[in-house]
């Protein structure tokens, strides 16, 4: 006779269980009072139910009574054997009829319902224990996230993940494997491949026949829909689809009024388990019936954006516009751009196209998402063979500068005369090199500003409603006048959005530098670390600032640690904000004592007399006072951390000795365990001057 579980034997099932099993102490009862009776079970859910999860407990149950359980159809002998079988509605007439002749203890387990059992197990399933496990609760959900994390869970959480999951425990303990709770997210669980879930559906594939698995497949895509739509994306007859799915029903995996798939995850597995091909077919087989249809445009933009291929129809790019806008007044800016990324793909007029155009640079500039250097590519030839409708060339002139995308990046050279009047304004205030002409553009006055300073106050008193472009050009010819203060008594902060603002704390803090002002530099530079992009021209040009103020305070390593932060390291690119962060940091490397990095430095950026500085102390440079961390390495090492200090990377080293990078790098791994670090930076802390 088997005794009740113990209430701390049942704590240990369910941890040993990884939490799937939590608020199933019901079942685990029912469980053990039937076998403690000598009676078999039949513990039956849909997929993620934790049957398998009961199974193991029927097998603790099995072995602290005397038992010896035993795991499919292997041992039939009876006697002391408990005999336990999964997925019961996958066994083979033989072995059903093997099952149901055997006359011992039996804990079977599956997906199907114990009113219609599978063929030749209804006696078996008649005489045994019913464990029904039917979906969890928000309560259970919030255990199973409080025992895995140790943390309490938000009602949000608990409700995205109980929606997701569709009540599986044994689904939600495979997201949790994946996720840390504050990693969950509607994007986040979209994205999931959940292994155990594509088997379940591959096995239900098996045993469904043709129809039911074409309607399954067509309800994943669609995630929910009425009867019309679903024969249409389905290609099958009403009366075929409405059978197909009445037997998806009974299978439990789908759900009516509306149709859909019965939880967001296994919709996802479904439609993981499709072949590309397919699932683009029936991504736009969706997208042009919800289209004539009249759908929520947002609906119809969702299926176009999953196709990797273009849908090629001349109403699919206005109707992205319109979604991207819609999800924009919403506040989702990055289902916006995915919308318009789609839409650059498709066919479109030149109005279209301009819309189109301006509507991402507006996000790129609001919401700092990053731009790809082939969309402004195709975005360029299409909008300067239209003539530059609605001046969206403009907005693209913005991005350039905002983004720092120097002429390589764009494939536009400063001194071409193909390229558009507002790109080659802007190219030529990035490169360093390109000759000094003033086209004919609405910002020439800026950029005269921005050569020679005159004017600047003017320009920026006169700022146009998109004013990015006159703004930074006007602001850096005041720093370059040394009228900083202006920018720092003008009032522009309220006619200014988005990215703009960004661009005016990165100039007003060379004015608060130039004015003593070092604590102010510090507080913004901190302030727009934490919200801006490194890939920005205006945190360049803000970092640049922080060095400089850095140096003069003697705040070395800060300015050291800030670089490091924002990967600002190795090599930057070409453009002329980053110039001016290459000054600064050779004037941080001499101050470290670096000369040979600080020469390199300043000869990119242009600096003579920092330039010759460098050389003169390189020359003589006095001897190092070193400490006994230095006693531990081998020359060779010493030489390779020698050279890291000045600011060397890696591959400089490797050439420099004729080696691989890989060698260079498993010698500093060597260096870190001996000196008890674990990164780059932290080398100066420990073989840095006494």
């Amino acid at each position: 006779m088997v005794t009740p579980l113990r209430p701390g034997l049942v704590e240990a099932v369910v941890r040993q269980a990884g939490g799937v099993l939590v608020g199933r102490e019901r079942e685990i009862a029912a469980l053990t009072g039937a076998l403690g009776s000598g009676r078999s079970c039949v513990v039956h859910g849909a997929a993620g139910m934790g049957k398998s999860a009961l199974l193991c407990v029927a097998s603790s149950i099995a072995v602290r009574s005397g038992m010896r359980p035993v795991r499919g159809l292997r041992a039939l002998s009876g006697g002391d054997t408990l005999l336990l079988v999964d997925d019961v509605e996958q066994l083979s007439a033989e072995d059903a009829d093997r099952l149901a002749r055997f006359r011992g203890v039996v804990v079977l387990a599956g997906d199907f319902d114990p009113v219609s059992p599978p063929p030749g197990l209804a006696d078996l399933v008649a005489a045994a224990v019913l464990v029904p496990l039917r979906p969890v609760g928000a309560d259970v959900v919030a255990g199973m996230i409080r025992r895995r994390f140790d943390a309490e869970a938000s009602p949000e959480l608990i409700s995205l993940c109980l929606d997701h999951c569709g009540g599986a425990p044994g689904v939600l303990n495979d997201v949790l494997d994946l996720l840390e709770p504050g990693e969950v997210s509607a994007g986040s669980l979209r994205g999931l491949r959940l292994p155990r879930l594509l088997q379940a559906v591959r096995r239900y594939w098996q045993v469904l026949d043709a129809d039911a698995v074409t309607v399954a497949r067509a309800v994943a895509v669609l995630g929910n829909a009425p009867l019309d739509l679903l024969c249409e994306v389905a290609g099958m007859d009403s009366g075929a689809t409405l059978a197909a799915f009445e037997r998806l029903a009974d299978a439990r995996l789908a759900l009516g009024e509306p149709m859909r798939i019965v939880s967001p995850a296994l919709s996802r597995a479904i439609c993981q388990e499709m072949a590309p091909d397919l699932r683009e077919r029936l991504h736009r087989a969706a997208a042009g019936a919800m289209h004539r249809r009249s759908d929520p445009v947002t609906a119809v933009a969702e299926h176009v954006v999953a196709c990797a291929e273009p849908v090629g129809a001349q109403w699919v790019a206005p109707a992205l516009r319109t979604a991207a806008r819609l999800h924009r007044a919403a506040g989702r800016p990055e289902q916006a751009v995915r919308c318009l990324r789609a839409a650059l793909r498709e066919p479109m007029s030149g109005q279209v196209a301009a819309q189109v155009a301006i509507a991402m640079a507006d996000l790129h500039l609001r919401y700092g998402i990053a731009p790809r250097a082939d969309e402004l590519a195709r975005c360029w030839q299409r909008l300067s063979a239209e003539g530059n409708p609605d001046g969206a060339l403009d907005w693209l002139a913005a991005v350039v500068l905002d983004w720092q995308c120097d002429e390589d990046v764009l494939g536009v050279p400063a001194g071409d005369e193909g390229p558009p009047e507002s790109f080659r304004a802007v190219a030529m205030a990035m490169s360093p090199l390109s000759a000094r002409e003033v086209v004919d553009s609405p910002v020439a006055p800026a950029l005269r500003a921005f050569w020679s300073g005159e004017g600047a106050e003017q320009v920026l008193a006169d700022l146009p409603e998109h004013a990015m472009p006159s703004l930074v050009l006007a602001g850096l010819g005041l720093l370059r006048s040394g009228s900083s203060r202006v920018l720092l008594d003008l009032a522009l902060r309220d006619r200014l959005v988005g990215a703009e603002n960004d661009w005016l704390v990165a100039l007003q803090m060379w004015a608060h530098g130039a004015n003593g002002r070092h604590a102010e530099v510090f507080r913004l530079m901190h302030s727009l670390a934490e919200r801006g992009s490194p890939a920005r021209g205006c945190v360049a040009l803000a970092a640049a600032a922080f060095v400089s103020s850095c140096v003069d305070c003697g705040r070395l390593r800060e300015a050291r640690e800030m670089l490091v932060r924002l990967g600002y390291t190795g090599t930057l690119s070409p453009a002329w904000v980053c110039m001016m962060l290459l000054h600064q940091r050779a004037r941080l490397h001499l101050a470290l004592g670096s000369p040979r990095a600080a020469l390199a430095d300043a000869e990119r950026a242009g600096v003579v007399e920092l330039a010759a500085e460098a050389r003169a102390a390189l020359v003589e440079r006095p001897a190092l006072v070193r400490c006994g961390a230095w006693a531990k390495l081998t020359p060779h090492e010493s030489r390779i951390v020698e050279l890291a200090l000045e600011g060397e990377t890696n591959r400089e080293i490797a050439t420099r000795f004729n080696v691989t990078q890989r060698a260079v790098e498993l010698h500093l791994t060597r260096v870190y365990r001996k000196a008890g670090i674990s990164r780059r930076v932290q080398l100066s802390s420990v073989f840095g001057p006494i």
